[in-house]
C-alpha cells in the first residue's frame, strides 16, 4: 500500500507537468511612447513618402521607427464616413536590432484625427532574431505629426 501512494505523488506530477503547455520562450510587455512625422526624405528606397519616428519603450524598444502603407481601402464604411482603412510593413530599429511588424489600422481622413492600429512581429534581428508579438497602437495625429502608446508583447525564443 504504501509502494502505491509513494507513486501517486510522482505520477501525479508528471501529468500535471504534461498538461502544461510548453513553453516557446519568454514575452516581455511592452509599453512605448511613438512619436511620428510624415516625410518625403529618408524613407526606404523605392518610396516617395513615408512616416519617421521616434520609440521610447522598455524591454530595448528605443530608436527610431519607418512605416509606409502599402495598401488601404478608399471607401470608408457606410457608418464611418470619416475612416479609412490600411495596412503596411512598420520598422522599430534600435541599436539592438530591428523588429518588423504587419500594421493594420484605421485612422480618420485629413490631417486632424485619431489613429489606432495593430501591430503583428512578422521578422527581426539582432537580439530580437526569432521574436514573435504584437503590439496596439492608438493616439492622435495632427499636421504631419502622429502621437501614440504602444502596448503589447515581444516573445523571444
Amino acid at each position: 500500500m504504501n509502494a502505491v501512494k509513494s507513486l501517486m505523488f510522482p505520477l501525479a506530477i508528471l501529468s500535471v507537468l504534461a498538461a502544461a503547455p510548453a513553453v516557446a520562450g519568454q514575452c516581455k510587455k511592452i509599453h512605448a511612447d511613438l512619436d511620428e512625422v510624415s516625410s518625403t526624405t529618408g524613407c526606404n528606397a523605392g518610396l516617395s513618402s513615408c512616416f519617421l519616428g521616434v520609440v521610447d519603450g522598455n524591454h530595448g524598444l528605443r530608436g527610431t521607427s519607418h512605416f509606409a502603407a502599402d495598401s488601404a481601402v478608399s471607401t470608408s464604411p457606410a457608418t464611418s464616413p470619416n475612416f479609412i482603412i490600411y495596412s503596411g510593413p512598420f520598422e522599430y530599429r534600435t541599436a539592438r536590432g530591428t523588429i518588423t511588424a504587419r500594421e493594420t489600422g484605421v485612422t480618420t481622413r485629413g490631417p486632424e484625427g485619431v489613429v489606432t492600429a495593430y501591430q503583428e512581429i512578422v521578422s527581426a534581428t539582432g537580439v530580437f532574431a526569432g521574436s514573435t508579438g504584437h503590439f496596439f497602437v492608438s493616439g492622435h495625429k495632427t499636421g504631419g505629426t502622429v502621437e501614440t502608446f504602444v502596448n503589447g508583447e515581444i516573445c523571444r525564443p
